[in-house]
């Protein structure tokens, strides 16, 4: 008669840390998304200061053109970089901070 209340607390927890493992596995997938695309735009904003150089260089572009372009770009890829991958590892912090919280919980519940 104890045994059934006692069993489903048991089963509801191991669900609730299934959910959990479920989310700390996307939270971890979402991080490496964040931090490749944090590099990504690195990567496109070297280029695009690189192309408009060399158009400045040609002559394509006067000192001020030239000068806001490479500016513009560099901060632009910059913040929106660093935005990226920092928030890829603030998230994939955070899923390791559920996934500790979460084992910590259940050994507490299984010592109570």
């Amino acid at each position: 008669m104890l045994i059934a209340p006692v069993q489903s607390r048991i089963e509801a927890r191991m669900e609730r840390q299934d959910r959990i493992s479920v989310k700390v596995e996307h939270a971890l997938a979402v991080e490496r998304v964040l931090r490749w695309t944090g590099w990504s735009v690195a990567a496109l904003g070297i280029i695009g200061v690189v192309g408009f150089i060399t158009l400045w260089v040609v002559g394509e572009l006067d000192v001020d053109q030239g000068i806001s372009l490479i500016l513009g770009t560099a901060l632009a890829t910059i913040l929106s970089g660093a935005t990226a991958y920092g928030s890829g590892v603030n998230v994939g912090l955070g899923a390791v901070r559920l996934e500790i919280a979460a084992k910590d919980a259940g050994v507490a519940a299984r010592g109570n």
